[in-house]
């Protein structure tokens, strides 16, 4: 292991080469860290490679060096890991956005609710309540389609879709009531309730890729263009029936008592979905 003596010597060396853009030798760092010119040769090659570039036999310090802390240094070469991590830029020319605005009056259930569909016997269980053949008509599968089968298709669209969801809280006013004036408002009899209410709202948001293989770019080539699946709105219905059926209606159980409850959907299309509560 690296001897850890002149961690900051040997820092602010390569910084101060980082900041001047001049070249060193591995024995000008060995000199500044104190040591021995093979241990400076493999620190160079083998665990500072993120931050030292060789060209022409001489030694540059990156840029990115200038954006390292000195305890991430020493880590480094403690533990001989990469600083940085290589990403490989995945694009969705088309997705599916959807976002519930549920009361958060029964937030326990919503959660719970949430949770449940991520998981195997829940999914199955969620299978028999709409049925085999619900599930055929709507996804226009063929007979030759098995039970079986038409399940691990379910299966196999939560765990490549659906990989969780975020929930973030807004605070709104509503009118709860036919419009009137301010007079009537005010005249009217206490049992009316309030005219306007004031409502946390919980917005529930998934994030459905589409198509997810269009292009794969090395990080850093961001202005490459995607291109788009001849499939994708085909594709894009399956996974509208299946996340209405499997996720929407499987909420919209928990919330009871509500006038109405909605579901914005964007990114391919732009649709907006209510529940109201039926008329008894």
């Amino acid at each position: 292991m690296t001897n850890p003596k002149n961690f900051k010597e040997s820092f602010d060396f390569l910084i101060k080469h980082a900041q001047e853009k001049t070249s060193f030798s591995a024995q000008e760092l060995s000199d500044k860290a104190g040591w021995e010119l093979v241990e400076a040769e493999d620190n160079i090659e083998n665990r500072l490679s993120d931050l030292v570039e060789e060209k022409g036999g001489q030694y540059f310090a990156k840029p990115e060096i200038l954006r390292v802390r000195l305890n991430d240094f020493k880590e480094l070469l403690h533990q001989k890991k990469r600083l940085f991590t290589d990403y490989v830029l995945e694009v969705s020319p088309s997705v599916l956005i959807y976002e519930f605005f549920m009361p958060l009056s029964r937030e326990d259930r919503l959660r719970e609710a949430l949770d449940n569909l991520f998981y195997r016997d829940t999914i199955e269980q969620r299978i028999q309540e709409i049925g085999i053949a619900q599930i055929r008509a709507g996804l226009d599968l063929s007979a030759n389609y098995s039970d079986e089968k038409i399940q691990q298709l379910v299966f196999d669209f939560i765990e490549s879709t659906i990989g969780g969801y975020s929930i973030y809280l807004v605070n709104g006013r509503y009118r709860a009531d036919l419009l009137a004036s301010r007079t009537e408002v005010v005249n009217r009899p206490f049992a009316y309730g309030s005219y306007i209410v004031d409502e946390t709202t919980a917005i529930v948001r998934f994030i459905l890729p589409v198509v997810t293989d269009a292009g794969k770019f090395e990080h850093g080539n961001i202005l490459e263009p995607a291109a788009d699946s001849t499939q994708a709105n085909k594709r894009a219905e399956l996974i509208r029936w299946l996340f209405l059926n499997f996720f929407a209606e499987a909420l919209i159980r928990v919330v009871q008592n509500e006038d109405e409850i909605w579901l914005l959907e964007s990114g391919m299309r732009s649709a907006f979905y209510r529940w109201t509560k039926r008329e008894e």
